[in-house]
Order: C-alpha cells, then structure tokens, then sequence
C-alpha cells in the first residue's frame, strides 16, 4: 500500500515538472512563464524531499539521542542532505522570482506588455 502511494505521488511529481516545462517552453506571456517555473521548481523540491525520507515507521529527525542505538538511529533517521538542499533551492527560487517579476514589471512599463515575442522584437531590433 505504502509503495503504490509512493509510485503515485512520484508519478504526480513528474507530470507537474513536465507541465512546468510545457507551460515554459509554450506560453509568451512572461508572466505565466514565471508560473510555471515556480510550479517546476516546487515539483523538484519535492522530489528532493521524497528520495530522501525513510519508509519505515517510526521515522526518526536527524537528530540523535542517546536513548536509540546508532544502528536504530541510522536505518530510521531521515536523510538531511536533501533536506539542506531543498533549503536551498527554495532561497534560491524566491530570488530568482523576485527577479525575473522585477524585469517583467519593468519591460511592461517601458514598453507596455510582458509577452515575449514582443519583447524579442524589442530587444533583437536594438543596436548592443
């Protein structure tokens, strides 16, 4: 039961990183492509999380106490390098979203829309 619910939510995992690049590599407005980026990276964080928690019960933090055996401590523990990694990302993820905003927010009101092909015409035409 526990691993045909895993494979479900791994599965699921990959369809919305698949979605975020369909909606990345289709959509011309900058904006939807932001969205999708964010829906991309919170499916990999995720997957992140999941390859590195433990299936047996119970599952112990990373965190040892003296009234487990190391032994115990190791087979229960859940991993905390993706845990650390993921940390990560979402820092990462949140400045890069605050970023790119910024420069969608600034190209509309230069040049009043936020679609890319626009914004390829406009920056392709200019002398660098």
């Amino acid at each position: 039961m526990i691993s045909l619910l895993l494979a479900y939510i791994t599965i699921t995992l990959f369809a919305m990183i698949l979605l975020g690049i369909y909606g990345v590599a289709t959509r011309s407005n900058l904006i939807k492509k932001i969205i999708m980026l964010n829906v991309m990276g919170d499916a990999i964080n995720m997957l992140f999380i999941l390859i590195g928690y433990r299936l047996v019960f119970p599952v112990f933090p990373p965190i040892y106490e003296s009234h487990i055996t190391f032994e115990e401590f190791l087979s229960r523990a859940v991993d905390p390098v993706p845990q650390a990694l993921v940390l990560t990302a979402v820092v990462i993820g949140m400045a890069m979203n605050i970023l790119l905003t910024t420069y969608a927010i600034q190209f509309y009101r230069l040049h009043g829309t936020v679609d890319a092909r626009d914004m390829a015409e406009v920056v392709g035409g200019e002398d660098l």
